[in-house]
């Protein structure tokens, strides 16, 4: 009696639950306990139910109590923890995935909410990712952890949301009224990521675990380090009262922890740090104590919610209780801040949330056509089935389905042999009918001259024939009539409550249609459509009724009735139909199969012409199938498509550089089958000498061989940036080594003696200036940085031009030899510029006169406007340029190469910067030389007539 009530209880519950304001109250309660009281999955990540519940109610309820679960859920979690910013950016977001959700439950009526979750988050990761990193100015890593975090978070919930709304959806009614239905594909597809996403959080869990383990023996051997060394001092009295806060300032600074030493009243007497206040209680629960054999720095539930565990390590620290001899009276701890291994712990937890996001999108790539692979031959064979009435009326062949499955392999045999059973009845009967029909002929035929001629042709009518009289008797009943309505002659004719035959038309309405025809030798007839046969059992039935009225003597009438049952005319019509529909689809497949291969064609011969790389493609006969555009524009040999590779080869070796190169040989090694692989470079004969790649590789396909591709590699920008980095770190390395090596020269004599304080302050001024040197060369490093990649910023004004031209002459003319001269003439020399980069820029044009004039008296800058333009000339009388040198003067690194290389320094970085600022004013820096004359420095500044 107990099981029958709780089953009625549980059923009235269930009923309960399906309306939908009184589920969505019980999903807003469930999300809100989640979202306040989340279960940790591992390392921070937590299963926080308010997504799932959000989920679960647009799916069953729709989107009105999705937006309603939302809402209510985000409320009571915004009470209970603060409206904070990261609450508010979680709360958005939350909103935006809802609304996908939405919009794609409205598409796709009955699709995988796993699978738009997904979709969802691998969308708004490049836009999420940019406007963090951009637009907020966040460290791309927190960017990414708080993005990860949040996906992983949301398509685990989205994960248990979809099993939760398919266990309802099969399990949520009585089996006698159940009517959802879930496709064998989606189950498939479900139970392969759920098992790939949970081993995979078990492994990654553990391999976290492990990685934090190690960090924890790190922490408490560098800090068991530390102790043995304070409390070793300690012991052999090298620490005492008078010395003992310098030795923890010590300590600090020699292993990087604060020893902090206590009194035996636990009161602080000595620290490393201003942090904890000397003469106060220590309180030991603001940090995580450590002990040997005991991972202390493993996350749990109670330490951070949601996405705070890297805010939590990064302000964590760290305290260990050092080992000391009983007969002291100290108590000795060694604490240490979190941030030394924080970007450890960073790159734990990103690395584990990257893969399990990577891993979860990956799964359900790969379970899609695994599911669709394993359901497929249980799909043909509910369509084989649907077809069979259609192939059995037609004799058509069935085409039946294969599986590896056994199961569904021996499902398929039984259906068959069901299917080679029926055929052989139908067949049976169709010759049975076909015998039927021969011997009706062969009666018809014996009839023909007797007597009863005319009865027998009545009896042997395929048609059912009724005669009835005047007073709407029954006089004749063939026997076709007795089969067609099941009855016996003897039980309707002349009889008076002779059971009905007909429905539809009434006898009024027959005898008036009669009426609209005259007679014609005695005889009309009219076809009436709209009317049934009735059978002995009661069942209607389509017939075709022709009626015959006859004029007899003594003005009565006799009526006859052609009658023909149409149910097989009927079925062969819809059949018919049937065909032409299906006929319809099957050419509407056609035509779209047909698009869709183009659409395939064209996208794969668009990928050919879009790729960076030259393609080639050979068949086994040598006859190039594929060449791409890319091909003709890096060696420019005509289009070699339809031609024999051999001559694309030959013509290669002729403008190929390199001397081992050989490609007919390779090509016809390919051809005869010596080589699958091959890979070499070789220089083009160009004006750039290019430099490219190649590689040739056999494309072979299981049973087949379609030859073999070349693919070229333009890696003449490669090249190019290889040997300006080579450059950039020969010209830093020769310039760091001299001012660093001046200023330790220089600190090692002020160290080891005591120097006068006259030379000291030479020392000190020497060393600045080297210092001043070496970050000049920093500053001009980071500024190519900054304009290679479009990132210096300009603060502009209205720059007085003449006052900073002067200004910087009078700073070289104090440090120089030369003399510096300015010669302003008309205008007021105002720009609307970068006044700091105008500096730089005079300051890199002078300085390189006075060091390529040496032995000069003086260098020149004169000043003048010209139409839109201020113009600046700086010139020097020293050694000039070199007219086979000049066009590389403004690249990177380079330097004029002269008699005096050596005493002459510098980077090679100042012109290329200063021309990269002016070009950034829209303005332009040119020059011209002589060797042994001197060089002229020509800038040119856009005049600023108008205020802005």
């Amino acid at each position: 009696m107990l099981p029958i009530m709780a089953a009625k209880m549980l059923v009235w519950i269930v009923e309960k639950l399906r309306i939908a304001w009184i589920g969505t109250v019980i999903l807003i309660v469930l999300g809100a306990i989640g979202s306040i009281y989340p279960l940790t999955l591992f390392y921070g990540v937590q299963l926080m139910f308010g997504s799932a519940a959000v989920l679960v109610a647009l799916r069953l309820h729709g989107g009105m109590y999705g937006f309603i679960t939302l809402a209510a859920i985000s409320g009571i979690h915004l009470l209970y923890n603060g409206p904070t910013s990261h609450c508010l950016y979680m709360v958005f977001g939350h909103f935006i995935e809802l609304l996908w959700m939405l919009g794609w439950q409205m598409r796709w009526k009955n699709g995988s909410i796993m699978k738009a979750n997904a979709v969802f988050w691998v969308v708004m990761l490049l836009p999420v990712l940019g406007y963090g990193h951009y637009i907020l100015n966040m460290n791309l890593d927190e960017v990414k952890y708080a993005y990860m975090h949040i996906a992983v978070v949301s398509m685990v919930n989205a994960l248990i949301a979809g099993i939760i709304v398919d266990f309802w959806i099969t399990n949520g009614e009585l089996p006698s009224k159940r009517t959802g239905t879930i496709p064998l594909s989606r189950i498939a597809f479900k139970y392969v990521v759920v098992f790939v996403v949970v081993v995979s959080l078990f492994l990654l869990s553990a391999d976290s675990r492990r990685q934090l383990s190690q960090i924890h023996e790190t922490i408490i051997l560098n800090m068991k380090h530390a102790a043995n060394a304070v409390t070793k001092d300690l012991d052999e009295r090298f620490l005492t009262v008078q010395n003992m806060q310098r030795g923890m300032e010590r300590y600090h600074h020699l292993l990087d922890v604060n020893v902090i030493i206590l009194d035996k009243n636990d009161r602080v007497i000595a620290s490393g740090l201003d942090t904890v206040i000397i003469g106060e209680y220590l309180n030991t629960s603001n940090y995580r104590y450590l002990k040997e054999g005991e991972s202390s720095i493993i996350f749990r539930s109670g330490d951070a919610y949601y996405s705070d565990a890297l805010t939590y390590w990064k302000h964590a620290s760290f305290i260990y209780k050092a080992d000391v001899e009983s007969d002291t009276s100290y108590r000795v701890f060694v604490e240490t801040s979190s941030a030394n291994y924080y970007s450890r712990i960073e790159r734990i937890y990103l690395t584990t949330l990257q893969s399990l996001f990577l891993i979860f999108v990956t799964s359900m790539v790969v379970a899609a056509p695994l599911s669709r692979k394993v359901v497929s031959p249980l799909i043909r064979l509910t369509r084989m089935t649907g077809l069979l009435p259609r192939l059995l009326f037609r004799k058509g062949k069935m085409d039946w389905p294969t599986s590896h499955v056994m199961e569904v392999q021996i499902l398929i045999g039984n259906l068959r042999k069901m299917a080679d059973v029926l055929l052989e009845q139908f067949e049976q009967i169709r010759q049975d009918k076909l015998t039927l029909e021969d011997r009706v002929r062969a009666r018809t035929k014996e009839l023909k001259n007797s007597e009863e001629i005319k009865r027998a042709i009545i009896d042997s009518s395929i048609d059912a024939i009724i005669a009835v009289d005047s007073n709407g008797l029954i006089i004749e009943f063939n026997p076709e009539a007795e089969r067609m309505f099941g009855l016996k002659r003897e039980e309707v004719v002349l009889e008076t409550d002779a059971p009905s035959l007909f429905q539809g038309a009434s006898c009024v309405e027959i005898k008036g249609m009669l009426e609209r025809y005259e007679y014609i030798r005695g005889k009309r007839h009219a076809n009436v459509e709209e009317i049934s046969g009735i059978r002995r059992d009661g069942s209607v039935f389509p017939i075709e009724y022709r009626i015959v009225e006859i004029q007899l003597g003594n003005n009565e009438k006799l009526y006859n009735l052609f009658i023909k049952d149409i149910t097989d005319k009927t079925r062969a019509e819809e059949e018919r139909v049937r065909h032409a529909l299906a006929l319809e689809k099957l050419n509407a497949e056609l035509f779209n199969e047909k698009i869709a291969i183009q659409e395939q064609r064209d996208i794969s011969e668009h990928f050919i012409e879009s790729v960076r790389e030259g393609l080639v493609m050979s068949d086994r006969s040598g006859m190039i199938t594929i060449v791409n555009r890319r091909v003709e524009e890096m060696f420019g040999l005509g289009n070699f498509l339809g031609r024999s590779i051999e001559e694309f080869a030959q013509a290669m070796d002729k403008v190929v550089l390199t001397d081992d190169f050989n490609l007919v040989d390779q090509t016809r090694a390919f051809l005869h089958g010596e080589r699958a692989f091959v890979e070499m470079e070789f220089s083009f004969n160009n004006k750039e000498k290019s430099v490219f790649s190649l590689y040739i590789k056999q494309v072979d396909v299981p049973g087949k061989n379609h030859g073999f591709l070349l693919v070229f590699r333009d890696r003449t920008e490669e090249e190019r940036l290889n040997r300006m980095k080579n450059e950039l770190i020969s010209v830093v390395s020769h310039e760091l080594r001299t001012p660093v090596a001046t200023i330790m020269g220089y600190v090692e004599l002020m160290m080891m003696y005591d120097l006068p304080a006259s030379q000291q302050q030479e020392f000190m001024e020497t060393i600045s200036s080297e210092g001043s040197r070496l970050s000049s060369l920093l500053e001009d490093v980071l500024d190519i940085q900054r304009l290679d990649n479009d990132g210096m910023t300009y603060h502009m004004t209205y720059v007085p031009l003449l006052e900073l031209v002067e200004g910087v002459a009078e700073q070289w003319n104090i440090k120089s030899i030369q003399r510096i001269y300015v010669h302003a003439f008309n205008g007021d020399f105002f720009a609307y510029a970068d006044q700091n980069r105008m500096t730089q820029v005079l300051h890199n044009l002078i300085g390189n006169a006075v060091k390529y004039s040496p032995g000069t008296e003086r260098i020149d800058i004169t000043m003048w406007e010209e139409n839109e333009w201020i113009c600046i000339d700086v010139r020097d009388y020293g050694i000039g340029i070199p007219e086979n040198v000049q066009d590389q003067l403004f690249t990177k690194f380079y330097r004029v190469d002269n008699s005096d290389h050596r005493q002459i320094g510098g980077t090679g970085l100042g012109l290329y910067i200063s021309r990269k600022i002016v070009e950034d004013h829209h303005g332009t820096i040119t020059f011209i030389s002589a060797v042994g004359k001197g060089s002229t420095f020509k800038v040119r500044l856009p005049k600023q007539e108008d205020l802005l």
